[in-house]
């Protein structure tokens, strides 16, 4: 009787241990994430990130209220809550963001930046979503209907937000190509924001607006017919939003990495993605420096 008692304490217990393991095995890649932390930002307690707040559904703040939402904002979060860390936004133009890095304003680059060479000779990337320059135009346009791809802008005028380098090569060439069979060139406003860059579409004073594809879709969501996505789903050119960090933030980075990595694998990741309707721009791994142009086409 006592035996069969003792193999029932036994099983119970582990049972109870089997049924605790995956929790305990979370809290110690947790804790690998979070001994990467750099000593003085762990001794400050917090990870400052530099974002214009104002790229739905990526970083935003809804009107009247003073809290950052979106993807980004949720993913960041939980990186911060499993590196022991809290968060704290700093507004900045997105043409700042980098300079911000750079003069120590910021820990993390945030707010729909996106990995390219060029910016990789100032920052560091930890990539975490497929992404991509669309144009938007206003739907009464007439010309919305008719519009497929950049090379339909010959002689227009668009808008797009300022120090968006990506976008504005796709646009100088396809400027260069306007020209070069006799057709006016594309003029394009740069603007601080993305409301300032809406704004002048819907006064009508350029043809089309540039921005992140996410961004613009979820845009028309909130005006049910007021804007049209050029070519439905055309995309000026593929690229893969990340966060940025400064190149002597190694150990910051590879904590946020770690971290990311962790909620890839338990799915908190994809959770994440798919509640701000963006899951299908998750990544198959969670990258460092691993721009758009050095991946294999998208199937």
């Amino acid at each position: 009787m006592k035996r069969r008692h003792l193999a029932s304490l036994l099983g119970a217990a582990t049972l109870a241990a089997a049924l605790a393991a995956p929790a305990t095995v979370a809290l110690a890649q947790g804790s690998d994430a979070a001994r990467l932390v750099p000593p003085e930002v762990r001794a400050r307690g917090v990870l400052r990130v530099g974002s214009q707040q104002t790229f739905p559904p990526v970083e935003f703040r809804e009107p009247g209220k003073s809290e950052v939402v979106g993807v980004s904002a949720d993913l960041l979060a939980e990186v911060a809550k499993r590196l022991n860390l809290n968060l704290e936004y700093i507004q900045g133009e997105y043409a700042s963001l980098i300079s911000g890095v750079e003069a120590d304003r910021f820990d993390i680059a945030s707010g729909g930046i996106s990995d390219t060479e060029e910016r990789e000779q100032k920052l560091d990337f930890v990539n975490y979503m497929y992404s991509g320059g669309a144009m938007m135009m206003l739907s009464e346009n007439p010309a919305s209907a008719s519009a497929k791809t950049i090379d339909d802008f010959c002689g227009k005028t668009t808008a797009t937000l300022l120090g968006s380098r990506v976008i504005m090569s796709a646009v100088e060439a396809a400027s260069e190509r306007c020209t070069k069979a006799g057709k006016a060139a594309i003029k394009t406003e740069q603007l601080p924001s993305a409301p300032d860059a809406r704004m002048q579409l819907d006064l009508k004073r350029v043809d089309a607006y540039m921005g992140d594809y996410p961004a613009l879709v979820y845009m028309g969501s909130q005006f049910p017919g007021r804007y049209r996505i050029v070519g439905g789903a055309y995309i000026l050119t593929p690229y893969i939003t990340s966060w940025g960090f400064g190149k002597n933030r190694i150990g910051l980075r590879d904590a946020v990495h770690a971290a990311m990595k962790q909620m890839k694998t338990d799915g908190t990741y994809q959770k994440l993605m798919d509640k701000w309707g963006v899951g299908g721009g998750a990544l198959p791994e969670i990258s460092l420096n691993l721009p758009a142009n050095k991946r294999p086409p998208r199937t």
